[in-house]
């Protein structure tokens, strides 16, 4: 019988692995396409919940057996589900800026080629690489005359025509 016991009332890992994969897994959604996101987010949110409540049960119903070190262990997942929750404001525009920095850091040599082979005209070069976005755009811009954050700028006008116009 103690044995069983022992055996039954151990620390158990994927609580714990789960509630460390699952913020690092939306930021790699946000790396790739904004389609990968769009799609994998929602699928990643559901996981996560179901996740999360499974943890939950197991985790009541090792405290009502006395299991006392499954039940902490188990208890990980939803306390750090119930964390982020709390904290969605900040962690939800934190995975998506991290996620966008690094896909920006893998293209950037093929946005610096991009660049170079834009024609020079006389006017200032400017290039715009669609991320995708559903009601706000995600983009990579590239503006040569860096009149991009005046009030009333010259390039408005080579701009007008597309999203950033």
């Amino acid at each position: 019988m103690a044995t069983t016991s022992v055996r039954k009332d151990r620390f158990t890992m994927w609580p714990t692995a789960l509630a460390c994969c699952f913020p690092a897994i939306l930021i790699v959604l946000w790396t790739g396409p904004f389609d990968l996101a769009f799609l994998g987010v929602p699928v990643l949110f559901m996981t996560w919940a179901c996740s999360a409540l499974l943890a939950l049960g197991i985790t009541i119903f090792s405290a009502l057996a006395r299991d006392w070190r499954r039940a902490v262990s188990m208890s990980v997942l939803p306390l750090a589900t119930l964390v982020a929750i709390a904290n969605a404001g900040t962690i939800w525009p934190l995975a998506m800026e991290t996620g966008e920095r690094i896909h920006f850091q893998a293209m950037r040599r093929s946005y610096l080629e991009d660049v170079s082979k834009l024609p020079s005209s006389g006017e200032p070069r400017f290039a715009m690489w669609h991320w995708g976005g559903f009601g706000i755009g995600h983009a990579v811009v590239y503006d040569e005359s860096d009149e991009i954050f005046l009030p009333e700028p010259a390039w408005k006008k080579r701009v007008a025509n597309t999203e950033v116009g």
